[in-house]
């Protein structure tokens, strides 16, 4: 057995993480015809978008920051449910953000969104050796912020009325979880043997 994990690095209980495909477009449009989807997601205006869109902005070669996407996809029968992203990586003070989306409205509220979460944490702290992931989310998404603090994040702060919907203004929370705050939670250190 190796001293480390291999390629359970990328996979969860529930699903696994996987580079964003062309073919992941299409199903990423229609999400975007779910406004609520799209109005928990995102805080500016929101409005349904093509394939060829999502095409551009995901394999843009002009964006040059330093990311990682991916598709979220179950482990049961690899359906696509949802994407999620580390960016505003900060390699010297080791933090970065995230955002996550669970596209397919039959997956939500089942753990998924969890279980990728914790996926990408164990992938942004053992791999990536960050200290923070941090995540903004709109103080109107409740059922996201209670998944985040079940899940270890605490509150830092808040960004007051950032955020309008149907002419009432929202605050944008920030969250955070130190990498020992998650170890404490989730890692068990594999046993090391001498190497031979």
């Amino acid at each position: 057995m190796l001293p480390f994990i291999g390629n359970e690095l990328l996979r969860g209980e529930k699903v696994y993480l996987t580079p964003i495909q062309r073919a992941d477009c299409a199903v990423f449009a229609t999400w975007s015809e779910d406004m609520e989807y799209q109005r928990l997601l995102r805080r500016g205006e929101v409005f349904p978008d093509i394939a060829e869109s999502f095409e551009r902005w995901l394999f843009s070669e002009n964006d040059h920051e330093e990311l990682y996407r991916a598709s979220i996809r179950t482990n049961a029968d690899n359906t696509l449910i949802g994407m999620c992203e580390i960016n505003r990586i900060f390699r010297q003070a080791r933090h970065c953000m995230f955002w996550i989306g669970m596209g397919d409205p039959a997956y939500r509220g089942h753990g998924y969104g969890s279980d990728a979460i914790r996926t990408l944490l164990r992938y942004a702290f053992l791999e990536m050796n960050l200290n923070r992931v941090g995540l903004e989310v709109m103080s109107y998404n409740a059922r996201a912020i209670a998944a985040y603090e079940r899940i270890g994040f605490q509150h830092e702060g808040r960004q007051r009325e950032t955020v309008i919907r149907d002419g009432v203004y929202y605050d944008t929370l920030l969250m955070s979880i130190l990498r020992r705050e998650w170890e404490a939670r989730y890692w068990h250190k594999p046993e090391t043997t001498a190497a031979e």
